[in-house]
């Protein structure tokens, strides 16, 4: 099927007036303008291109980018220029952290910072909305033997074609994963193209090009890693890396001590991939009722973040004595 001209594309989503007068907007130009530019009755240089594709609605992107790629091969870079990527964060950002941090009561401190970093990641990291994910991947406390066998994704965040929030996508990872693989060994695992076979275990989800997991330590110490996958290729370049180490560091302070764990406990396991998965993680909120019914006939009356903690390690349990089927796909 061939691929439509992107002054086609373009004609398509300007065809309501408000999209067309809020893309003129912010473009500073007129309506009459980007019309010509649809029409192709006069052509814009490539810093027009360039806006307009940032400011084109974000379902329309990926194939606004795919027809402008057909006259300009180059188009795919335009956005990952790195002019805006420092590796650096302002110090107000800094200060509001640590504000949340020394004013928040513990009950609340870890979803305020996590929110706060979660989301700022996102805005430094995908600047241009280009489709990325990150996520909080958060080590499973030690089984009954002692060890740490998986992990479990606690947050996210997204920008299209994911969803804003992430956080319904629970899954456990283990050693088929590239979260797995970043907490055994204790350092940044970054892959330019999940198309192509690596020496460390990833997958390419269904809008995953290339991704980087960067491990959240604390004295010697490790609690997971912090996941951010993008839709386009190569987009992790030194500069990101270095903001996405330093957003591992700060959501660190989200963590009590007591979660961060010794590298000699870690010893992962491969998970069941999520369409196993998922059946059993549905349950949860029904286990979390029915044990709370349960210690309710009882003396105890733990937290509901104790009980919730205590279904979530049984279901773990369940998922590790699954067979495990080598040709199943695995998410990053």
């Amino acid at each position: 099927m061939s691929i439509p001209s992107w002054t086609s594309v373009l004609q398509d989503i300007i065809g309501s007036h408000n999209e067309r007068q809020k893309i003129a907007t912010a473009l500073d130009i007129t309506t009459t303008t980007l019309s010509r530019w649809a029409n192709s009755e006069s052509k814009p240089q490539r810093p027009d291109l360039i806006r307009l594709l940032q400011v084109v609605p974000s379902q329309y992107r990926q194939e606004f980018l795919e027809a402008l790629e057909e006259e300009y091969p180059d188009a795919h870079t335009w956005l990952l220029d790195d002019t805006d990527a420092t590796g650096s964060i302002d110090s107000d950002f800094f200060a509001q952290v640590l504000n949340v941090r020394t004013t928040t009561t513990e009950s609340l401190l870890f979803w305020r910072i996590s929110d706060m970093v979660l989301r700022k990641a996102l805005d430094e990291l995908d600047p241009n909305q280009l489709g990325m994910s990150i996520k909080l991947i958060q080590c499973m406390p030690p089984s009954h033997d002692g060890k740490i066998r998986s992990l479990r994704e606690i947050a996210g965040k997204g920008t299209a074609p994911w969803t804003a929030d992430l956080e319904h996508e629970v899954i456990f990872l283990g050693l088929e994963s590239m979260s797995g693989y970043t907490v055994e060994v204790r350092h940044v695992i970054n892959h330019d193209d999940l198309y192509k076979n690596t020496t460390f275990p990833a997958y390419r989800g269904e809008y995953e090009f290339s991704a980087a997991a960067y491990p959240i330590c604390l004295e010697g110490r490790i609690a997971g890693c912090l996941l951010a996958a993008s839709r386009q290729p190569g987009h992790f370049s030194q500069q990101r890396l270095a903001l996405l180490a330093t957003f591992s560091n700060l959501i660190a302070l989200a963590l009590n001590k007591d979660e961060f764990y010794s590298p000699e406990l870690v010893d992962m396991r491969v998970m069941p991939p999520p369409e196993k998965q998922q059946p059993i993680v549905a349950t949860f909120r029904e286990r979390v009722w029915e044990k709370f019914r349960t210690l309710a006939q009882g003396q105890e009356r733990p937290s509901n973040q104790a009980v919730e903690l205590l279904v979530w390690q049984e279901i773990e349990s369940e998922l590790l004595k699954l067979p495990i089927d080598s040709s199943s796909s695995y998410s990053v």
